[in-house]
């Protein structure tokens, strides 16, 4: 414990080696990268083929989220924000979390398996282990780079953002 203090660790917690890799690239595939990913590909895609516009759909699916809901969340939890919210949003909460939640359970369920198999790691090994890695890396992040939702012009509206352009 003093040397997680030491090297200033944020959380310490009673773990192992196994289950924190297994926590960590659960984690990390799942709702970290691989989750938050293809939620927001998923809600994108259906409001642009509903007629919104790629900047209004950007807005209703990164931008709030990412430019204060999850903020509001880290800083006070997800009781607060349950609290503090519209009633619409409430509402939203409280009638479709539990749909979400049964949707993505079996995907959770097989990629932890996965994980705890070693199939992922080996899926992470053989692909970093190509000669051709970093180029076929590089070519499939250009691509999700390169979506009409990661070119949305609405992350140049931010107020941080506005003022680099204007420097």
């Amino acid at each position: 414990m003093a040397l997680g203090i030491a090297i200033g660790s944020g959380y310490l917690f009673s773990t192992t080696f196994e289950k924190e890799v297994y926590s960590d690239l659960t984690g990390e595939r799942g709702v970290l990268m691989g989750c938050l990913a293809g939620v927001m590909e998923a809600q994108y895609a259906l409001l642009r083929r509903h007629g919104h516009s790629p900047s209004e759909a950007f807005n209703e699916t990164v931008e709030e989220l990412t430019q204060s809901l999850i903020r509001l969340v880290a800083e006070n939890g997800m009781d607060w924000m349950f609290a503090n919210c519209s009633t619409t949003a409430q509402r939203g909460a409280l009638d479709w979390s539990g749909r979400f939640r049964d949707a993505v359970a079996p995907v959770f369920d097989d990629l932890y398996e996965s994980v705890v198999s070693g199939k992922e790691t080996k899926i992470v090994l053989d692909a970093n282990s190509a000669a051709d890695y970093r180029e076929r890396l590089n070519k499939e992040l250009e691509e999700m780079g390169n979506s009409e939702m990661w070119r949305a012009a609405v992350r140049s509206l931010r107020p941080e953002n506005r003022k680099k352009a204007g420097a």
